[in-house]
């Protein structure tokens, strides 16, 4: 390993005089200059005015040079050691060049040249970060400095992760780095869409990363509903499916509403229980301006038009993931007829005390609850047990819609044509009462698609006010002042807006 930089004096005697000359040793690396010279094979475009690189689909490879530098900008031939090599946004995936070990590479009399990284998830502004921890990968067949049980260097600390000259356990030395570091200047790669963090499938490309989202043209993100913990938008310029996202928020988004385009977003990817979501979101927004007679505003709202689920479509999982988180619709479902706070019949055989063969269950309109014991939860964890047995069976029948389950989430199942089924939510809703709705006919329901992997009815849609509610039952007051023919989208569940709203006596 290199010897460590020497900016201390040292004194020389001179004869029997006495006299001492003082002599100063030449400072040595201060920092480390990396340059991006090259991308996935091209040569980098380093004009500001370039267009920005395509998103990579998988890796991206950065081919860059590093140089030593002492404080006054000269290269430090007598630099020897390893350098490590980062990337902001994504990962190195590994590091190739004369040198290269890993996510490392040696720079010898202060150079490295012709290195390349692979780097996954890059994004946005990529810039490659290199640094002198100290880390000199020993051989792999042999016991390393900083796991021999010797404190090889005497400090009085030994191997990792005591001694802080040990970057690793398999660091070959308990020398420390200079920590000298050099940053490149940004890779202009594109920032990924919806569609991108969505991972165009069942799950995100950036799982709990930080992600930018491209906001500006080509993009096109429009807020299409409110929710009490968060905001759904789109991106409607984008054609292929996946242009949905879920920003969770935690509580009710302030000052924003149905029809805002979102002009800046950025937050950490996660897969929710199967469900993609931006948590932690930082946004901005601008918020629509209506037309009037005397004002063109920014045109009629662009919240698109609902995306209609046929009822062979329900158990197509590639299709919903492709409109998770947009807006959808079913038409001329029926509310499950058995849903109701008792208990169903359960027929168990003479000297039957459990159900580890399921017994014939009996349901009905006010019987679905399967919470045999009151507890509050269904046992689905003990041998031969009988609620266990009632959910499933309820879950099998395409009427059925278990009673804990409901109380608990507010989601009940409706039937489509075909004996398909597909669950809803409309707590948003007021006078509707699902129970009461019980093998009744709902003529649209509209709302955003949501996705959880429990259980075997794993998407729901949540409408979000009553203008996604079509329905012709007297009993229900929402259906009776509710609209009689789905509502626009350009319109619907966009008021209330603010006071300064110049359309808002139309909304």
């Amino acid at each position: 390993m290199r010897a460590p930089g020497l900016a201390a004096a040292f004194v020389l005697a001179l004869g029997s005089s006495g006299c001492t000359e003082k002599v100063d040793q030449p400072e040595r690396v201060q920092s480390l200059r990396v340059t991006v010279i090259g991308v996935n094979g091209a040569p980098l475009d380093t004009n500001p005015a370039a267009p920005p690189l395509p998103l990579p689909k998988g890796l991206a490879e950065l081919d860059f040079d590093v140089e030593a530098l002492r404080p006054d900008g000269s290269r430090d031939t007598g630099f020897e050691g390893f350098v490590r090599v980062s990337v902001v946004p994504g990962a190195v995936v590994e590091v190739l060049g004369a040198g290269a070990q890993g996510r490392n590479v040696a720079v010898l009399g202060g150079l490295a040249q012709g290195v390349k990284a692979r780097v996954k998830n890059a994004r946005g502004g990529t810039r490659l970060w290199v640094e002198d921890v100290g880390y000199y990968p020993g051989d792999p067949a042999k016991q390393p400095g900083c796991a021999n049980g010797v404190d090889d260097d005497g400090d009085g600390d030994v191997d990792f992760p005591e001694d802080p000259g040990c970057a690793f356990a398999n660091d070959n030395s308990e020398n420390a780095g200079t920590f000298a570091a050099g940053v490149s200047l940004p890779v202009p790669f594109q920032r990924p869409r919806l569609g991108d963090l969505q991972g165009r499938g069942a799950s995100t490309s950036y799982p709990l990363e930080s992600v930018e989202i491209e906001t500006h043209a080509p993009a096109e993100m429009i807020v299409t509903r409110i929710a009490a913990d968060g905001f759904y938008a789109t991106d409607v310029t984008d054609t292929l499916g996946h242009n949905h996202i879920f920003a969770f928020t935690f509580n009710t988004p302030p000052f924003l509403r149905v029809c805002d385009r979102i002009t800046s977003l950025a937050g950490t990817a996660v897969e929710f229980f199967g469900f993609t979501e931006l948590s932690f979101p930082a946004f901005e927004r601008h918020a629509w301006r209506f037309p009037t007679a005397t004002d063109p505003g920014d045109g009629p709202c662009k919240v698109p038009d609902p995306v209609s689920i046929p009822p062979e479509a329900t158990g197509d999982a590639g299709l919903l993931e492709k409109i998770e988180s947009g807006l959808v619709r079913v038409e001329n479902v029926t509310v499950g007829a058995f849903l109701g706070p008792s208990n169903p019949e359960i027929q168990l055989a003479n000297g039957q005390s459990d159900c580890t063969v399921p017994p014939p269950i009996v349901f009905s309109p006010p019987a679905s609850n399967c919470d045999l014991d009151g507890s509050g939860f269904i046992d689905f964890d003990t041998q031969g047990s009988c609620e266990a047995a009632c959910a499933n069976a309820c879950g099998a029948d395409v009427n059925c819609v278990e009673w804990t389950g409901y109380v608990s989430r507010g989601n009940y199942r409706v039937v489509l044509p075909g004996s398909k089924s597909i669950q809803i939510n409309t707590r948003s809703i007021s006078g509707f009462d699902p129970v009461s709705m019980r093998g009744k006919p709902i003529q649209s329901l509209t709302g955003t698609l949501r996705n959880f992997s429990g259980g075997d009815l794993n998407w729901t849609i949540e409408a979000r006010c009553s203008d996604d509610l079509v329905c012709s039952e007297p009993s229900q007051k929402a259906c009776v002042d509710g609209p009689k023919a789905p509502v626009s989208s350009q319109i619907a569940c966009v008021s209330p807006r603010t006071s300064d709203d110049p359309n808002e006596a139309s909304n």
